[in-house]
């Protein structure tokens, strides 16, 4: 009895959709967690939550950062009145005084006056802040000051970020989807013939398009909110970066004031950065798989050629056996007096 071993791969698409279109991928299903109407209703459940969150940031924050920043004013005018200063020694305090202030109360970058007292940790920023801390970039540029805003901090994220990780490999996985559905579609009105072609190097192909049009839509929108910051467009492209990885050092942010610039801008990025971060795990996950199925190969054939006999030991068996017939039958050819 000689063991026989088959080896059978199911033929599966990159997404569901994949299978739909008829295209020839093999690569493992990397289905969006969340798809259809379970991400509508994920994605409107999460602004629901940041803009409550907003609303109960700002009812603990506000009020102490207004109040900070009066005793800030006061203890300025203060020390001008009693010091007795020149007027190039009350340009260096009064500097001092501002960058010990944003150290202090709250990290606003722009520096205060009596008309912005009124608008620190609005309700605007307070849901620019939500964003910020639920992406995970975290820039710093604001931070809560109180106790009650840093416990309520540690169980908002408790089911904020997962929240948004989820929504963001789901739009990752749709953005995937549509390219390859955009493929298909491209494939059979031009007759490329892609179903006939390698799937990997098709597949490959697409992805990297894919990191490439989102490494040039990070240049295009360095250069502009490089204008509309009036940064150099090294800062901005800098700064760009440190968003898309959301490393988010702080060092640099547009102005929290400016919310809903900020706000968008973050949105655009994030956009760009889980689209890229999408097409970098397929790819990944469509090498690792062909070389996994190389492997099963390489040890399905070894294991074939030492379990199966092959056709020079089937001949040697076979003359063998010929021979054996033929000595039975000349002795059972032989007189029975001749024994």
């Amino acid at each position: 009895t000689h063991t026989h071993i088959h080896t059978h791969t199911k033929r599966r698409g990159l997404l569901p959709c994949c299978q739909a279109a008829g295209m020839a991928w093999d690569a493992p299903d990397l289905k969006p967690p969340l798809q259809g109407w379970n991400l509508v209703i994920t994605v409107t459940m999460a602004i629901l939550y940041m803009i409550i969150g907003a609303g109960i940031f700002y009812g603990i924050e506000h009020d102490y950062a207004v109040q900070s920043r009066r005793d800030f004013l006061n203890t300025q005018e203060r020390l001008f009145e009693e010091g007795n200063f020149s007027d190039s020694q009350l340009a260096i305090v009064r500097n001092l005084m501002t960058m010990a202030a944003t150290e202090e109360y709250s990290p606003y970058h722009q520096t205060w006056t009596e008309e912005e007292s009124d608008e620190i940790w609005s309700y605007g920023e307070s849901l620019y802040f939500t964003l910020v801390t639920l992406s995970t970039v975290g820039y710093g540029d604001m931070s809560p000051q109180t106790e009650g805003g840093k416990v309520f901090l540690i169980f908002y994220t408790i089911l904020g970020i997962p929240l948004m990780i989820t929504i963001n490999l789901s739009l990752g996985g749709y953005v995937i989807s549509g390219a390859i559905v955009a493929m298909h579609k491209l494939n059979t009105w031009r007759n490329w013939q892609l179903d006939k072609k390698k799937p990997v190097a098709t597949e490959l192909t697409l992805l990297s398009m894919l990191l490439l049009l989102a490494f040039i839509m990070t240049i295009i929108f360095a250069a502009l909110l490089g204008i509309q910051e009036e940064w150099s467009y090294f800062d901005s492209l800098y700064f760009t970066w440190t968003t898309l990885t959301t490393i988010g050092y702080g060092d640099l942010t547009i102005e929290n004031n400016h919310y809903f610039t900020a706000s968008i801008s973050l949105i655009v990025l994030l956009a760009i950065s889980f689209a890229a971060a999408s097409a970098l795990v397929a790819m990944l996950t469509r090498i690792l798989h062909v070389f996994e199925k190389r492997r099963q190969a390489s040890t399905s054939s070894r294991v074939e050629l030492v379990d199966e006999p092959n056709a020079a030991q089937l001949g040697a068996i076979e003359m063998k056996d010929l021979e054996g017939v033929r000595a039975a039958a000349e002795i059972s050819s032989e007189p029975v007096g001749n024994l």
